[in-house]
Order: structure tokens, then sequence, then C-alpha cells
């Protein structure tokens, strides 16, 4: 199940962390090799951990690719943050049509598109939730006293709702009294959560009397798949 497998890596990669090599960990879990290597790839090993490694394995040649395998890593890691400022770049300033066809994008993927008519969307990432209520409030004057909000969390976080009712208040600057009840998912089995302390369930950002507002963010949504159906054909036909 997908509970005893987040189990299974984070006891790889707390045996890594405490410089256990990977055939260790693969005997100790009865995990595929590759699959340990991967979830332990982004765990820096000390020298003194690399050098107890090495004379565990008896090996000259040890030393040596521990070494290579640590350099393989940095490698990857500074290639990592050099695309990520290629990234950066990329973007420059967002003007206000960027912001406009930023949520268009945002609402296709994650609003409400059937159902009973709700204008609005349920997300985990703060900075989605954010950019969301950004662009009704810029694109269409949405005021912050329409939002109607609402958190959902494992059962098993019972304990902790007004903690994360309080995030979710700060990520966004609306009062709590905007919240309507937290809904609790029951579970049948109770999910691991690496750092439960850290879960913040999901947040449902609802439009009061969003009914309108929905009907003409689905006639903007239809006219941009018509539009890109089009350059998509077009695109197609230039390449015969």
């Amino acid at each position: 199940s997908e509970m005893a497998h987040i189990a299974l890596r984070e006891k790889a990669r707390k045996l890594r962390s405490r410089g256990k090599s990977i055939s260790e960990i693969v005997a100790a879990l009865n995990v595929s090799k590759s699959t340990v290597s991967y979830w332990c790839r982004n765990i820096k090993l000390s020298s003194t951990q690399i050098r107890t490694l090495a004379k565990r394995q008896e090996s000259g040649g040890a030393l040596g690719r521990l070494r290579a395998a640590e350099s393989k890593r940095l490698t990857r890691i500074a290639a990592v943050a050099d695309a990520g400022q290629k990234g950066k770049r990329d973007i420059g300033r967002l003007s206000e049509r960027d912001i406009f066809i930023l949520g268009m994008a945002l609402y296709w993927g994650e609003g409400y598109k059937s159902g009973n008519e709700e204008c609005g969307l349920t997300n985990s990432n703060p900075d989605i939730i954010r950019s969301f209520i950004t662009w009704i409030r810029r694109t269409y004057g949405v005021r912050l006293p329409d939002l109607i909000l609402r958190v959902s969390i494992n059962g098993s976080h019972r304990d902790r709702i007004r903690d994360v009712e309080k995030y979710w208040s700060k990520v966004t600057g609306i009062s709590l009294a905007q919240f309507t009840t937290t809904s609790l998912i029951k579970s049948s089995a109770h999910k691991i959560y690496s750092d439960p302390e850290k879960h913040f369930g999901t947040l449902r950002v609802k439009i009061r009397r969003g009914t309108q507002l929905r009907r003409r963010i689905i006639g903007s949504l239809g006219e941009i798949a018509s539009q890109m159906i089009s350059i998509y054909s077009n695109s197609l036909n230039a390449h015969e």
C-alpha cells in the first residue's frame, strides 16, 4: 500500500543518513537496490561516513567509487540550481495579462467546472491558493469578504484542527470567521506522514454567489481551448 511504501522510504532514508551502505539497506528492508538508491539520492554523507563505508567494503576502489558518486551528486545539484536560475530569468516581470492567463490556466486545471455551478478550487499548495485569490480579485474585482473557506484534513489530525485553520488563515490573510467547519476525511487506515506537524490538508476557496462568474470563466476557457486547437492544428500542418 502507499502508506507502507512511505514508511519503508522513511526507514531507508534514516538508515542512509546514519551512514549505512545501500547494500545494507537493501538487505535490511528487502527493497530493490535501484529503489533504495533513488530514495536516498539527496542524502549527503559526511567524509567520515564515506571513509567508514569504504573500510567496511574492504576494497581499495571503494573509497574512489564513493567519492565519484558524491562528486556526481554534487554535479547534479549544481545542474539543478543552474536550470532553476535560467527558469527564473525566463519569467521576467508578470504583466496584468500574464496574471489573467495564469489564473485561467489554474482554473482550467484545478477549478470547479462540473457539479452545482460553484465557483472556486481546492488545493494543498499555499502558492496556488494565493495565486487564485489574487487572480479573482485583480481580474473580476471579487472582494475578500465574498470568499468562503473550508479546510479538509485526514481524521488522524483531529487534534490539530485549530492550528491547521490558523495556518490557512495566515496564508490567505482571511479571518477565521470566514471559515466553515473543517471537514475530517475518514480513512480506514492511518496515513503515515513523514512529519505530521507540517501537514495542513487542503483548502477550499469558494466565491459567494459565484454562479455568473463561473459561467464567464467557463466561456473564457472555451475560447482558449478553441484557439489552442487552431494553433495546434496549424503547427501540425506547418511541419508536414
